[in-house]
């Protein structure tokens, strides 16, 4: 899958200059430039673009680019913001809004590259985590270690997430169940797969995450329970059997 990348830099000139180092990295770089913190904020709420990567200026006209990078962040808390600037002097703003990196200009090519090999090798680490899906006109990208369990409704699937919001996309458990990682996620029932992270509790024919308890179907009662119980030997300390 193609990194995507997107430019915030009022200065033409600048943007572009970075524009073109980006692509003589990789050429498979999708890339969208915009010359103002507004269009841009308008486009992620929207969910008209996504993107990996952002670079953005902070001397800007209208909002700029620390007041951008708020905006984006509240949306979006995975993206890497790689702020660029003329000065040294918004260091602690950069660092208040969790920037990946901070560049000087005008553009040093060497310096550039190396900050990109850190951000695509965290990229392809944090890869590993994330499974996506679609429901109506929205992509949702998600990681899944955030996911409690998932549960079928009809031909809804509920993502029940840590934070105590729920996701949902329309599909079967039996199409969702084998982008997950094996050893992590349990299928203890029709309608629930669980995530073993999260089990505190395991009774006689159910799993406790948090205060909700989750049915083991007795045609799944000994397959979950084993494989329970290997998650437990090999994560030691994360949950208890009763």
């Amino acid at each position: 899958m193609a990194i995507k990348i997107a430019i915030c830099d009022d200065n033409k000139e600048d943007a572009e200059l970075l524009e073109k180092a980006l692509y003589n990295y990789d050429d498979t770089f999708e890339i969208i430039a915009y010359n103002n913190g507004e269009m841009l904020i308008d486009d992620f709420l929207d969910d008209n673009i996504s993107a990996d990567i952002l670079f953005l200026d902070i001397y800007m006209p209208g909002i700029d680019g620390v007041k951008t990078a708020e905006r984006i962040r509240s949306r979006n808390k995975d993206i890497k913001i790689i702020f660029t600037s003329l000065s040294k002097d918004h260091f602690q703003q950069a660092y208040e809004v969790f920037a990946f990196n901070y560049i000087l200009k005008p553009l040093n090519i060497e310096r550039l590259y190396c900050v990109l090999d850190r951000a695509l090798d965290e990229l392809r680490s944090e890869n590993n985590y994330k499974i996506s899906f679609k429901y109506k006109s929205s992509i949702h990208i998600i990681d899944w270690r955030d996911i409690l369990y998932m549960e079928s409704q009809d031909k809804l699937i509920l993502f029940h997430m840590t934070d105590g919001s729920k996701l949902q996309c329309y599909g079967k458990l039996d199409d969702i169940e084998p982008k997950l990682p094996e050893e992590s996620f349990i299928r203890c029932h029709q309608s629930f797969i669980v995530n073993a992270a999260h089990i505190n509790k395991m009774g006689e024919a159910h799993f406790s995450i948090g205060q909700v308890m989750i049915s083991i179907s007795k045609k799944r009662l000994k397959h979950a329970k084993e494989k329970y119980y290997t998650y437990l030997f090999s994560h030691m300390g994360r949950g208890y059997v009763e």
